[in-house]
């Protein structure tokens, strides 16, 4: 085969490279495979291509570990992502790992040695997105259990400090300690409404202490519920501490105009109505106090002195109350006095009852005040001519206006009870006892027992 190699060597150039191509070189066996054809069109090109695409890959999954580490360095709850975005990174790594898996096809060694660079941090990904759910899914009842759960507790300020030095009798550092706490949490309800108190109660600071509620009302942005305590601590010190009278009511009328119809609102109307007179005295809050003469001797009279005592004139009280609630006709208080008066002095239960009913018609009153005016009414029901049916009509009204709650169940085991309770109610009938021989025990049933006494008259038979 080389001779005739050389042999051809005189050969032009064109038709020697013609005869390498073709095969035909003499001497070859004829049942010899063909040579083997070698497709050099691609080259370095090619391999140089595959790479590129998968550093291209492997860039977009970077880009999505950052934005991963992004996302939820910007979670201020440390919670992991919403559904919608789980849902969203995970499509688009299975269509990269998709468009990978078409190249590592048809790749050697180094393709599947870039694949693993793909593959696994696309499983990394992903467990870290959908792992901790699941985890958290499956086993949160076992894991709470243990470690008392996840919910987040809110932040609040730390007064124990403040309130220990307070019961220590320090407090100049009460109060150091309050600040320190308000300076975290700037304009905190509770920690000036503590710094008030010590102000006004320890220090006697009135105008300290009322400077710091005016700060709290003139806080921005406060809600209701904080804004009403700021106003009723600053009226009662108005009231009781200062003996303002005119500041005192017009913080009452303000949180009536700011909270029309509200338990806060029926509140303040209690505190207008029971607003002393306008002598010095009832100003001030002092009653005088007027001594009486009275028995000295009590155990040695008959009646222990209950004679003595001075006796209520219910007229005039019942008359008292009637004139106060034409002033003040929301003063539940008063009312309650006057139909107790009308039930248990004058034992007309139909006008107590009505006094209790026109309570509960008053709008806006809390629903635990009516529970507890309809159980009144049972009560006093009890006592009347319908008796039972009367009691259960006014239990039956706590279960329909609140049904599925505690006051409804509460209704139905005193319902369960009624029959017990009327009996209760019933006067037990006197019974009489006739006139029977004295000193019993003391007489001889028979002539045979010796008389220890035979100067005693015998019993006749």
């Amino acid at each position: 085969m080389l001779g005739e190699l050389r042999s051809l060597r005189g050969l032009p150039h064109a038709a020697e490279v013609n005869l390498l191509e073709s095969g035909d070189v003499r001497g070859r066996p004829p049942d010899a495979p063909p040579a083997i054809e070698r497709d050099c069109s691609g080259g370095p090109g090619r391999y140089v291509g595959g790479m590129l695409q998968f550093l291209i890959i492997g860039l977009i999954f970077l880009g999505c570990g950052v934005f991963l580490a992004h996302r939820m360095s910007k979670r201020d709850d440390g919670q992991m992502f919403e559904l919608r975005d789980r849902v969203i990174i995970s499509l688009a790594i299975f269509a990269l790992l998709g468009a990978a898996g078409r190249t590592l096809l048809g790749g050697g060694a180094a393709a599947a040695a870039f694949g693993l660079v793909i593959i696994i941090p696309a499983g990394v990904i992903l467990a870290f997105i959908w792992l901790p759910a699941a985890v958290e899914g499956l086993l949160s009842g076992l894991t709470g259990a243990m470690t008392g759960g996840n919910q987040q507790i809110e932040t609040k300020p730390f007064f124990y400090r403040a309130l220990a030095q307070r019961r220590k009798g320090r407090f100049s550092e009460a109060l150091v300690e309050i600040d320190t706490e308000l300076l975290k949490f700037p304009g905190n309800l509770e920690g000036l409404l503590l710094k008030a108190e010590i102000q006004a109660d320890d220090l006697k600071n009135l105008p300290a202490a009322m400077g710091l509620l005016e700060e709290a009302l003139q806080t921005p942005d406060r809600p209701r519920h904080e804004r009403l305590a700021a106003q009723f601590r600053l009226s009662e010190l108005l009231l009781h501490r200062v003996h303002d009278l005119p500041a005192g009511r017009a913080v009452l009328e303000q949180i009536l105009e700011e909270n029309p119809e509200t338990e806060a609102a029926h509140t303040a109307r209690q505190h207008l109505a029971h607003l002393p007179g306008a002598d010095a005295d009832a100003v001030n809050g002092r009653k005088k106090l007027v001594v009486v003469h009275h028995e000295t001797s009590l155990g040695l009279t008959e009646d222990l002195g209950a004679s003595s005592l001075p006796q209520e004139n219910w007229t005039e009280k019942a008359q008292e109350w009637v004139t106060h609630l034409e002033a003040h006709p929301n003063d539940w208080e008063a009312r309650e006095k006057l139909a107790t008066i009308y039930a248990d002095q004058f034992q007309r239960i139909p006008l107590a009852i009505d006094q209790i009913r026109l309570l509960i018609d008053q709008p806006g009153q809390p629903a635990k005040r009516i529970v507890g005016w309809f159980n009144r009414i049972a009560d006093l029901e009890l006592r009347t001519a319908a008796g039972v049916e009367g009691a259960r009509g006014a239990l039956e009204e706590i279960r329909s206006r609140y049904p599925d709650s505690p006051w409804s169940d509460q209704a139905a085991l005193r319902l369960a009870t009624l029959g017990r309770a009327g009996r209760s109610h019933t006067p037990t009938p006197t019974l009489k006892l006739g006139v029977y021989e004295q000193n019993i025990g003391l007489k001889r049933g028979s002539a045979e027992i010796p008389n220890p006494d035979p100067d005693a008259p015998t019993a006749s038979t």
